[in-house]
């Protein structure tokens, strides 16, 4: 039964804590293993004499043993202590980053692969979404998008400090700091996250009531197992995983702008572009969502379409418009981050919020596996882009209706609390 703790205000709010906390580890734990990783791919395929893609197939078992974690991640972070989850996940991301310098088989890689999968579901999918909207009932989609964006700041500051290291004292010696980063920065930060505000004697910060709950169980929502009966939580698992299919282009956008007979250089600016628009678009997607789900998702996807067919159409015309196109087609990350939560928090409520996310980005996380390579054999098998850039535009016009699908259904759903739910299956 829940109890109600008198409510404490004034002074700096500990969500705040909560959102650097969140920041630290995405700039870490989940910037090295994914944004700040590519830079390893040419030293170590070459020193262990094997292709890229044998290397890169570490990153698909991530992937993999990420989407079968997520099965069970989120309702873990409901039932268990988050900061003891966090702690134990950097740990384990660490000592995989560790593993890898120390690796001489890239069966080694494959095996640090699948140990960060298992982390990465519970950082990279999950952190953001279920501790913030927890401690903020205000500006969660802002707050939200600035964590979420601290995946592409970790990128800038550590791409760099680990070119220079694998210049000066070998790739080993790259991945031994990205360990080392990820224990001091990580651990600290996986040291200050609490559960929920009521375990501190708070509300979440915008929360005006007078007390806050002692426990879940006041939360607001349909519950997990209704839902899985439903169309709309099959409408919303093709939602993200058409957006997190289209995402994947990304990778393609450098090898596009070569094909067009331009210096390599604009496809590493495109490139950059790229990331500048997925940082940019969480921090504007994350403002207009506190204020309208409905029209953060319509910027975004609309966005990230116009952006498509300007690097297809205009592209060719002047360098420019492939800048620009990247820009605005990196929104699809955006959305993927702060845009997916923000509706499935809409539509379902708060009260099993966190298990049916998990669920959601179990398409995510499948849907980048497969995709990162479906493109490209789209692209071996036409020899052409066309069929890339003219699918990813569907797909993300379909995810957009889906989305608006169900946000419309999903207000239609029994939205109780637990008490409220076993009364009415009384």
């Amino acid at each position: 039964m829940s109890t109600a703790t008198p409510n404490k205000s004034g002074g700096f709010h500990y969500a705040f804590v909560i959102a650097i906390a969140c920041c630290g580890i995405l700039g870490t734990v989940a910037a090295l293993t994914f944004n700040a990783a590519g830079v390893f791919y040419g030293p170590v395929s070459s020193a262990l004499g094997v292709g890229k893609g044998t290397f890169a197939l570490y990153m698909s078992i991530l992937l993999a043993v990420c989407t079968i974690t997520l099965t069970f991640a989120g309702s873990w972070y409901s039932k268990y202590s988050a900061r003891k989850i966090l702690m134990a996940i950097v740990v384990i991301n660490a000592a995989a980053f560790l593993l890898m310098s120390q690796a001489t088989s890239v069966y080694t890689f494959y095996i640090a692969g699948g140990m960060m999968g298992f982390c990465q579901a519970f950082v990279l999918y999950l952190l953001a979404p279920t501790m913030i909207p927890r401690w903020f009932k205000k500006s969660a989609g802002t707050f939200i998008g600035i964590a979420s964006a601290f995946t592409g700041v970790g990128a800038i500051i550590f791409n760099p400090i680990a070119g220079q290291t694998i210049t000066n004292s070998g790739w080993q010696q790259g991945y031994l700091i990205y360990a080392i980063t990820t224990l001091v920065i990580g651990l600290p930060c996986a040291f200050l996250i609490r559960n929920y505000p009521s375990d501190m004697g708070l509300k979440p910060y915008g929360d005006t009531g007078e007390t806050v709950a002692a426990t879940t169980a006041g939360l607001t929502g349909v519950s997990r197992a209704f839902v899985i009966k439903t169309v709309v939580f099959y409408v919303a698992l093709l939602f993200a995983f058409c957006n997190a299919f289209v995402t994947n282009i990304n990778f393609y956008i450098p090898v596009y702008s070569t094909s067009l007979g331009l210096a390599l250089t604009v496809g590493a600016t495109a490139a950059s572009a790229s990331m500048f628009g997925n940082m940019i678009g969480k921090f504007i997607l994350g403002a207009v969502a506190d204020k309208n789900v409905r029209g953060a998702l319509f910027i975004g996807q609309v966005g990230s379409i116009a952006g498509i067919l300007i690097l297809y159409f205009l592209g060719p015309v002047n360098p420019l418009f492939i800048m620009g196109g990247a820009f605005l087609y990196a929104w699809a990350n955006a959305v993927n981050s702060v845009v997916i939560p923000m509706v499935i928090k809409e539509a379902f409520g708060s009260r099993d919020y966190g298990k049916i996310i998990s669920n959601i980005s179990m398409a995510l996380s499948f849907s980048s596996t497969i995709g990162s390579s479906a493109w490209g054999f789209i692209v071996d098998a036409t020899n052409s882009y066309a069929y890339v850039f003219i699918t990813s535009a569907v797909l993300m016009a379909v995810s957009l209706a889906a989305g608006n699908y169900v946000m419309n259904g999903g207000k239609k759903l029994p939205h109780l609390t637990a008490e409220q739910a076993a009364k009415a299956n009384q």
